[in-house]
């Protein structure tokens, strides 16, 4: 019912913001205009296409831009949960760390009329190395640790999925767009745990390898709305027959974020299959990215680009599904994750 409001209220914006395309030209959004066309003179009174002028055109007028990129991702996440109620305050605590996955991206972007402005895109990311390390704690603050493991995390996917609407000012001749906006994303991370090594050990399991068979599993979702805008500044073309350079930065604050998960501890015979147990929080982040386009050819452009992002929650529960039927809930104390990433593609401006 949440995730239902929040895409409900994001497509309202759309809706009730795409009529205002037909407002007075106060504002531009030519962000994808050909700045090559030839400069009209006085006595040029030609006509391209259903346009007089590329500047101050029919506001029904659209621009249009979709880009494939590629390149290396890395992150981190951890969580941690507290005893029965707080004794100890970190009771078990998991952390993967220098997470290292290929990833592919698909994007667009366009202006609708002079008013307008929408963007989304969706990343897909093959997670190829990780390190997960487990420990548990029989005091406050991680003392008197009694387990620990440290496993590997590979062949396991990560999903981004982003889209948002605003409404976009140029200035300085319209080399300079800002789009304040509002939008919705969701992220997943799906994580595996094989090939686990028993550090310490006060008991079962025993230090040394542990099962051949571990293959447990954490799959994470961070669902929520978010605020932020959309600079760019372009330069002046180098050549009358390329289009200018630019350079990018897109900044999101992420409010009103659902954090669930849920995991199968495989070799956790006192757990239930395959829902061993289960994570609610409401959390919150923000995001980063920096983007530089280079010109090479009418239509295409070079798109090389960097991503920040952290995100975090408040306490949440921890609800665990124990084999005999009891369910028994603890504090989950935090969340947190990073990521970031290095991107180079392919950009096509319709």
């Amino acid at each position: 019912m949440v995730r239902f409001v929040k895409w409900t209220s994001f497509w309202c914006c759309i809706i009730f913001m795409g009529p205002m395309v037909g407002g007075t030209p106060t504002y531009a959004a030519d962000l994808f205009e050909d700045r090559t066309a030839p400069m009209v003179g006085p006595a040029d009174t030609s006509v391209t296409g259903t346009q007089s002028s590329p500047r101050h055109n029919d506001a029904q007028t659209y621009h249009l831009a979709a880009w494939i990129s590629g390149g290396v991702r890395f992150d981190a996440l951890d969580w941690n949960i507290a005893g029965t109620g707080s004794n100890p305050n970190v009771l078990s605590e998991l952390e993967w760390s220098q997470v290292t996955s290929y990833q592919l991206s698909f994007g667009g972007r366009a202006t609708v009329g002079r008013h307008f402005y929408t963007r989304g895109h969706i990343n897909y990311a093959w997670i190829q190395s990780g390190e997960v390390r487990d420990s548990d704690y029989g005091g406050d603050n991680r003392t008197l640790e009694y387990s620990r493991s440290i496993s590997e995390t590979d062949n396991d996917h990560l999903w981004d999925v982003e889209a948002g609407a605003g409404y976009p000012f140029t200035f300085l001749n319209d080399r300079f767009f800002l789009a304040p906006m509002l939008g919705v994303s969701i992220h997943t991370q799906d994580f595996r745990i094989t090939d686990g090594q028993q550090i310490i050990s006060t008991g079962n399991p025993p230090a040394g390898p542990l099962d051949a068979g571990l293959n447990s599993r954490y799959n994470a979702e961070w669902f929520g709305l978010w605020a932020g805008c959309d600079l760019r500044y372009e330069m002046a073309a180098f050549h009358q027959s390329l289009p200018a350079m630019s350079w990018g930065l897109a900044l999101a604050y992420h409010f009103s974020v659902d954090y669930t998960a849920q995991a199968n501890w495989n070799l956790r015979s006192d757990f239930q299959h395959p829902v061993s147990f289960e994570h609610e929080a409401d959390g919150q982040g923000i995001s980063v990215g920096a983007e530089w386009l280079i010109p090479f050819g009418e239509h295409f452009k070079m798109r090389f680009n960097f991503n920040y992002a952290r995100w975090w929650t408040d306490h949440g529960v921890d609800t665990v599904y124990h084999a005999t039927g009891n369910i028994l809930t603890t504090r989950l104390n935090e969340v947190n994750w990073h990521s970031h990433s290095l991107m180079a593609g392919v950009v096509y401006a319709f």
